[in-house]
């Protein structure tokens, strides 16, 4: 487990980092999810159950401070998606630069060839 800490506005923060994600339609979300997110809150009143789901709180987060009464759960997810970013993008660099480093070997293979 690791210890999350931010410094920006938390609506900003989840909206920067769920927005181009969802709009190249990234997010992938396997059924059971769904229906367990809704199963959690079978328990609470009907008027305020919905606040606690994530499917709601994800169609209704806004920039705005304060736009969700709960934000548990979409934050969540956010803090999840910044994380495989992360991960995904030091990927990319790291096959950038073994792509790199044998375009360099090669050369120097070549180099020493016709020498």
């Amino acid at each position: 487990m690791e210890e999350v800490k931010h410094s920006t506005q938390k609506e900003r923060r989840i909206c920067d980092t769920l927005e181009p994600v969802l709009a190249s339609h990234r997010l992938v979300v396997h059924a059971g999810l769904v229906q367990k997110d809704y199963e959690s809150t079978r328990h609470l009143p009907a008027e305020v159950a919905h606040r606690y789901q994530l499917f709601y709180q994800l169609t209704r987060v806004t920039r705005e401070r304060g736009a969700l009464a709960q934000d548990d759960r979409v934050e969540a997810v956010a803090i999840a998606v910044a994380y495989w970013s992360a991960q995904l993008a030091a990927d990319v660099d790291k096959q950038v630069q073994a792509g790199r480093d044998q375009a360099l070997r090669e050369f120097a293979r070549h180099a020493m060839v016709t020498s």
